[in-house]
């Protein structure tokens, strides 16, 4: 599971991400709200914490993109400074399944957290896309039912792909996802790791699915007919 934690203040969202690790979760930080939209045109989320005060737009702004991407059974939760009355009622009228009020008291917020995932409707262990399954909780691909030897990055990168069938993704897009950390690293590498997954996955056609470099721009992977 995924946390994209939207919060300015680094030592704020260095804690919450440790909570969250100690826990077994996985944390992504995003220190402006825009940065987390971007993100969104390419990767999916499990669970959401906003600050209500963000240095670029409001945390109003990224709900409300939140819920129209993602749909409302995604969970998010608003940290604020705001503690007058009309201030509960806001948030949670903008779509927010709940607030926790700053400075943060942290086993409150794991609570909070906690009570909210089992609320949570459970989300499907697999995906499939013609003859590629993919096993979410495993973090594995499988190609007409048979396991495919795929790296991490190779997996980060075909799940991005498989997720925006029929959409052209440019090769910073990619890079930006899916060697987000790694200094050094250009675009010839995601043509590389395209050109794997072309191979492994049957991406020119045979698991129904064909990879297509576009030029100029990235990579678009669409379905096509078997005969």
């Amino acid at each position: 599971m995924i946390f994209a934690v939207v919060e300015d203040s680094r030592s704020q969202a260095e804690v919450l991400k440790a909570l969250l690790k100690s826990e077994g979760y996985q944390v992504e930080i995003f220190p402006e709200g825009k940065a987390c939209i971007e993100a969104l045109k390419t990767r999916n989320f499990d669970f959401f914490i906003i600050d209500w005060n963000l240095p670029d737009i409001g945390g109003d702004e990224v709900l409300k993109y939140v819920r129209e991407h993602c749909g409302w059974d995604v969970p998010v939760v608003f940290c604020t400074g705001r503690t007058e009355e009309d201030a509960a009622s806001d948030i949670l009228r903008l779509g927010a399944d709940d607030y926790i009020l700053k400075p943060i008291r942290y086993m409150e917020f794991m609570a909070r957290v906690h009570a909210l995932l089992r609320r949570r409707k459970p989300k499907p262990a697999t995906l499939q896309y013609g003859n590629i399954e993919i096993d979410l909780e495993g973090r594995r691909i499988r190609l007409s039912g048979n396991d495919v030897d795929l790296t991490q990055r190779e997996y980060e990168l075909a799940l991005i792909l498989l997720r925006n069938i029929g959409r052209v993704l440019s090769r910073d897009e990619l890079l930006t996802s899916v060697w987000v950390r790694d200094a050094g690293v250009d675009t010839r590498t995601v043509d590389t790791h395209a050109s794997r997954l072309r191979k492994k996955l049957g991406l020119a056609g045979e698991s129904g699915l064909m990879l297509s470099s576009v030029y100029g721009q990235g990579y678009r992977l669409d379905t096509v007919q078997q005969g």
